[in-house]
């Protein structure tokens, strides 16, 4: 064979092969899509993170790949992937409302309220018909204190949504904070006809008469939800009506039965563990807090309570060890590095301390807790999408 003859049938043997492997890996990738798509449709959401992770590195960057990783993630509770994933689905398609409704849920998860707001609202501009981005939105806005524009955004779906009760709640709270009382006044007596004579009624007219100290309202309210032991948060939120009316005993013993009915609702252990720090009860704190976090590993704000009691006690490496678990949960928490802070500077570690100050710092711009935020601990959180 001439040289020449051999360079072509070379050359026209590495096409076959480079064609072929093309079009293995063209199958390779349907075949990922589809398992993946399945997948999600089955809920077997680790699945469908391993197959759209892989066509990533597959180098298959296209919006439906990112969005539908991001859902994944989204499922499977790890938000922060999530919005990285959803953020780059919205960048290549701009204009699919569902990468901005799921974009906002992770937002929402990652009580990131104002963002969420924004990325529901520009579903509701490509879609003013979208019952579920306005409620979303609506959810966030009076999360935020933002009463005017939860009112605006949350009437137009009043027809549809009459008989949802934590709709009515937010709704009718709303109406109260911006004065608009016989509006107030027609929603909760709709919240009334819809809930029935039930303890999550009174629980939910309890927590809204409180967050708009109607006292004696709010306590008889709270009075009937608590009866039975049945409700979550019932005897939660009528420790707390009990601290406004300075009746710190009665209050502490709402608490223990929150935490002994309901032993995972967070807020429960801080607050009466806060009752018995402030009694220089620290021992008894500390044991309370150490049952709280080993019921709810996750609270970062539980952790970090636990902290600051293991260094009222001395016990700084035991806080040093707690608050690092508390800065892993909530990164952009300026407290929990400043909390991180004086127990290092209690140690002598000087430059650390100074770090976790910088850390502090740099991130103390972030909003706190809004009013309306704490009141709807325990509400059921809003539906989720694909």
């Amino acid at each position: 064979m001439n040289c020449a003859l051999w360079v072509t049938v070379l050359l026209a043997s590495l096409c076959n092969s480079q064609c072929t492997a093309q079009y293995a890996r063209t199958q390779d990738t349907q075949a990922l899509i589809e398992h993946g798509q399945q997948a999600l449709a089955e809920k077997q959401y680790a699945a469908a993170e391993q197959d759209f992770t892989r066509l990533l590195q597959l180098g298959v960057r296209t919006a439906p790949v990112y969005s539908n990783l991001g859902v994944a993630y989204l499922r499977l509770g790890k938000f922060a992937k999530a919005i990285q994933m959803l953020q780059q689905a919205q960048k290549l398609a701009p204009n699919v409302a569902g990468i901005r409704l799921n974009l906002g849920l992770a937002y929402f998860r990652e009580h990131e309220f104002k963002l969420a707001s924004a990325s529901f609202g520009e579903a509701i501009s490509m879609n003013s018909e979208n019952v579920q981005a306005r409620y979303l939105k609506g959810t966030c806005d009076f999360m935020t204190d933002d009463f005017q524009n939860a009112v605006d955004t949350l009437t137009p779906i009043m027809e549809k949504e009459q008989t949802d009760l934590e709709y009515l709640f937010m709704l009718g709270i709303s109406y109260g904070m911006l004065k608009r009382d016989q509006e107030s006044q027609r929603t909760f007596a709709q919240l009334v006809e819809a809930g029935g004579d039930t303890p999550h009624l009174h629980l939910l007219l309890g927590k809204a008469y409180l967050a708009l100290d109607q006292l004696a309202d709010a306590n008889r309210e709270l009075s009937l939800a608590t009866q039975g032991d049945s409700l979550p948060y019932a005897h939660y939120y009528r420790a707390i009506l009990l601290q406004k009316l300075g009746k710190i005993d009665e209050a502490g013993e709402q608490f223990s039965k929150e935490v002994t009915l309901f032993p995972t609702n967070p807020w429960a252990y801080s607050e009466l563990a806060a009752i018995r720090m402030d009694r220089n009860d620290n021992a008894g704190a500390i044991q309370l807090l150490e049952s709280g976090v080993k019921n709810n590993p996750e609270s970062a704000a539980l952790c970090a309570t636990l902290g600051r009691a293991y260094s009222s006690s001395g016990e700084t490496a035991r806080a040093t060890a707690i608050l690092k678990k508390a800065i892993a949960l909530d990164p952009q928490s300026s407290l929990y590095h400043y909390q991180l802070a004086r127990v290092y500077w209690a140690q002598g570690r000087k430059n650390e301390a100074e770090a976790e100050n910088r850390q502090a710092r740099a991130l103390v711009s972030g909003d706190p807790p809004s009013k309306m935020e704490q009141f709807s601990r325990g509400a059921a959180g809003p539906a989720t999408t694909h």
